[in-house]
């Protein structure tokens, strides 16, 4: 049982079955999971911040709806849907307009649409030149070696340089805000790498999954984009809710070490718990600080995965003022272009009750890993950067009438080329460490079904460890 007391200078002492450290999507799926499953008096959570959901969070301000972070998840993955469906969200989900398929990217100073094929090879996004090394992609001879390899040298072998540039990289700055010449592709898009194992080519992957499902495009994975009608937050508060005082805020964890056959939780606030089992769903930096006395190599392991920093810009205008019809997803910006913004994504146009009507919502994205500094400008200098780069693309007339800006600093990890020999430290900790398992984005996938699946997987784990013990 979850037992607490409280001693003499009103420091608390908890003893528990099982406790969670980090209170975002992965932590709250794991607490939910870990409470059908042993009960939820035996279970724990702890989360440094005044909230839960981590960067899954939503405010309702003026009618708008303003996502923190992630602004929905595929609905692909049936471990997220089932999960909703238990907590009894599924009636509040609300799937993307089916306008928002249309994805554009900036070239050249224009923004061009990326058409499925044939048409994307009439497309200006590429040169001729770019056009025709892509129609030689299905000759080019797959990976003979398991060297790490990078996102961009794979786009370049595969599609050529030029596309690399303009269509790998700023897929890569969309997902992960991050450069596409650092990051792994085994480790980011396990499923790309996993395809020219298969396949030997990605125009031939595509064609055999266009038979199977009747579908096939470059557009993106496949699923609708899907949020809640009160934003992704609303995810994040509706479990919250449901631990009530058993999620301890504001209480972040500054040590993990062992009592006996138990571990020992010292929190900031000077509590102690006392645990059979620990579920690590913190950021890997603050995982690294709280593990350094217990396993100084996993500590060391998870203090070496780089994160990017985030600025998400949210600006409102009237509809009469953006003269662009907006019938889109967005656009994403190539490294090459010269641009601070990432991309700008049309959420009025994504989500139209997420603004009030005769209105437009925008999120626009500045910084990532190859611009750190700007998170670290003021909200003048963020808007400036809007409204340069983003109003002439959309003809916007005058000043946003409304701005939210949210800061992510160490926002999102960093899948780097060594990413596999950290996560084999990390499962070596978990091996040499009974009762202790890691979850979260820093290992295995950043999007919100990552984080899920993450979750789902470590209880696995833990029951499984229980049943053994």
């Amino acid at each position: 049982m979850w037992d607490h007391k409280r001693d003499q200078n009103w420091q608390m002492h908890y003893e528990c079955k099982a406790v969670v450290l980090g209170a975002g999507v992965t932590g709250l799926c794991a607490a939910h999971y870990l409470g059908e499953l042993i009960g939820r008096a035996n279970v724990l959570v702890c989360e440094s911040s005044a909230h839960v959901g981590g960067t899954a969070r939503s405010d309702l301000h003026e009618g708008f709806c303003l996502d923190w972070g992630p602004n929905g998840f595929l609905d692909r993955e049936p471990l997220t849907l089932k999960w909703i469906d238990e907590i009894g969200l599924t009636d509040d989900l609300v799937r993307a307009n089916e306008a928002s398929a249309r994805r554009f990217i900036l070239r050249y100073g224009t923004l061009h649409e990326v058409l499925p094929p044939p048409g994307f090879l009439f497309s200006p996004l590429l040169s001729v030149r770019g056009r025709l090394r892509l129609l030689k992609e299905p000759f080019v001879p797959g990976k003979k070696d398991d060297a790490p390899e990078s996102i961009w040298d794979f786009g370049a072998r595969r599609i050529g340089s030029e596309a690399a540039d303009t269509l790998v990289s700023s897929m890569v700055s969309g997902v992960f805000g991050g450069d596409a010449k650092q990051l792994s592709l085994k480790h980011c898009f396990p499923r790309m790498a996993a395809m020219e194992r298969e396949y030997g080519s990605l125009f031939k992957a595509m064609l055999s999954k266009k038979k199977e499902k009747g579908t096939g495009s470059p557009m993106g994975p496949g699923g609708v984009l899907t949020t809640f009608g009160r934003g992704m937050g609303h995810l994040s508060e509706h479990v919250a809710s449901a631990l009530g005082s058993r999620a301890l805020l504001e209480n972040g964890v500054i040590r993990i070490g062992r009592a006996g056959s138990a571990y020992r939780i010292e929190t900031a606030q000077g509590d102690t718990i006392e645990s059979e089992t620990v579920l690590v769903a913190m950021p890997a930096f603050a995982a690294s600080n709280a593990l350094r006395d217990l396993d100084s190599d996993v500590a060391d392991a998870f203090d070496a995965i780089p994160y990017a920093s985030i600025a998400v810009v949210c600006t409102g205008y009237d509809r009469e003022a953006v003269d662009h019809d907006l019938r889109g997803f967005g656009f994403l910006v190539p490294r090459s272009e010269g641009k601070r913004m990432l991309g700008s994504l049309w959420t009025s146009s994504i989500f139209p009750h997420e603004a009030p009507d005769g209105k437009v919502l925008l999120r626009t994205m500045i910084g990532g890993a190859t611009d750190p500094e700007a998170v670290a400008c003021s909200d003048a200098e963020l808007l400036d950067v809007v409204r340069r780069e983003v109003h002439p693309l959309l003809r916007i007339s005058g000043e946003a009438k409304f701005v939210r800006i949210f800061r992510h600093t160490r926002g999102i990890p960093q899948y780097t080329l060594d990413h596999g020999d950290r996560l084999e430290r990390i499962d070596a900790a978990e091996a040499r460490n009974p009762g202790l398992y890691f979850a979260g984005n820093a290992y295995r996938g950043v999007g919100l079904n990552d984080c899920v699946v993450s979750g789902v997987r470590a209880v696995e784990r833990l029951m499984a460890g229980l049943a053994d013990g």
